[in-house]
């Protein structure tokens, strides 16, 4: 009896630990099944389409006097008055400093008395020419006195000669005590005052003379990719010159942004020259533009962001902005639903930025399939279940407009 007890036992544990490995066999599979089959992503995707768009290039750039005179003495002498106000606006040819003129009004009538001295021996000589016209024909002086005398008579009337170069640069110097506004602009505060010593042609100026409307902005055009934009703008030109107004500027407007705000700049300005030169500092070519500034709005030196418009219009791939990642070694990257809704990681090279987009230079192709929701813990192969914005989009525009109306204005 003890015998078939103990045999019951032993079955008893022989079935517990079979049922316990199927447990864990059956816990592996599933396990290794999760492992297998991990689960799939939901994104969202748009679909790249080729896209007519104007042709626009955004540069950096920076505003410049269209004129700038620094104002310098001529001559040497101490500073006698200042006659403008200083940051005022200063009119072409208004006299702005008086300098002591009293030693080159001396030189000036010392220059006219020679002048006078000169002319008056160049009189005697004449005279004297004269008179031996007359006797050298009955041989009542010798060839050599009457030959004597026409040279004295040249010499004196070169010296007549110097002395009016010498009343005119007298003259000159003495009109440089009144220094003059060479342009009209804005005037600086003045770098001296009345009583200073002032030096013919010194190294700091007097005052510097900004001309303020219009000014120009030079844009910087990276040289590796001012190729494209000297092909747009060699192209424009072709056919405003092919155009039926032959005498017709190609002129391209330029959209000015104040700041690093999208703040646009009430007047439209104007390409008016590229180099042809690369700044071999920066690798950048210069692009001027000219603009209005009514209000001196725009500063000289100020930074600023600007447009070229009207260069065309082309097909061009358009990628959603939040769409482009940046990777930490600056590349830029895109996530596209693949083959089989498996994620790609595809490299983009992206040009200027167009109503919320960028254009795509490289990397995808009208069809591609760019993810633009759910990338945040995307990783290269992972199952997606993606879902078209646009089309998604496009059903709930629909759907919206075919709601019933509310009838509760209806009679019951």
């Amino acid at each position: 009896m003890r015998f078939k007890f103990f045999s019951v036992l032993a079955a008893l544990a022989l079935l517990v630990t079979v049922s316990a490995c199927d447990d864990q066999d059956d816990q592996q599979k599933q396990g290794q099944q999760g492992q297998q089959a991990p689960r799939a992503m939901n994104v969202g995707f748009v679909e790249i389409r080729s896209t007519l768009v104007n042709r626009t290039n955004e540069l950096p750039g920076r505003v410049v006097s269209y004129q700038v005179a620094e104002i310098r003495p001529q001559v040497s002498g101490i500073i006698q008055s200042r006659l403008f106000e200083e940051g005022s606006f200063v009119e072409e040819g208004q006299q702005l400093y008086q300098i002591d003129p009293a030693r080159y009004e001396a030189d000036y009538e010392m220059a006219n008395a020679n002048l006078q001295n000169a002319e008056a021996r160049a009189k005697n000589a004449k005279n004297l020419v004269n008179r031996y016209d007359k006797l050298i024909n009955s041989n009542a002086i010798s060839r050599q006195e009457y030959d004597d005398a026409v040279a004295n008579l040249d010499q004196a009337l070169a010296t007549v000669n110097l002395a009016k170069a010498e009343v005119k640069s007298a003259k000159i110097n003495l009109d440089y005590t009144r220094v003059y506004a060479p342009i009209s602009g804005y005037i600086s505060p003045s770098g001296v005052t009345k009583g200073a010593l002032v030096t013919a042609q010194q190294a700091m100026p007097l005052a510097t003379m900004r001309q303020l409307d219009p000014v120009y902005v030079d844009l910087s055009q990276a040289a590796a990719q001012s190729r494209n934009l000297q092909e747009r703008l060699a192209a424009s030109r072709l056919k405003n010159k092919n155009s039926e107004n032959k005498d017709a500027k190609a002129e391209h407007e330029v959209t000015l942004y104040l700041g690093n705000t999208d703040q646009t700049y009430p007047h439209k300005g104007t390409l008016d020259a590229t180099d042809l030169a690369v700044d071999t500092q920066t690798g950048a070519i210069r692009l001027r533009s000219v603009f209005a500034n009514p209000d001196n709005i725009l500063l000289p030196g100020m930074f600023v962001r600007a447009s070229i418009e009207d260069l065309g219009r082309a097909q061009e791939l358009l990628a959603p902005q939040k769409s482009v990642n940046i990777a930490p070694d600056g590349e830029k990257f895109v996530w596209l639903v693949g083959p089989d809704n498996k994620a790609v990681k595809r490299i983009v090279s992206t040009g200027a930025a167009h109503d919320g987009h960028w254009v795509i230079l490289d990397g995808l192709q009208s069809g591609d399939r760019v993810i633009v929701e759910g990338t945040m813990m995307l990783r290269e192969g992972a199952p997606l279940t993606p879902r078209n914005i646009e089309a998604a989009q496009e059903n709930s525009g629909n759907n919206s407009g075919n709601t019933p109306a509310n009838n509760s204005g209806e009679a019951r």
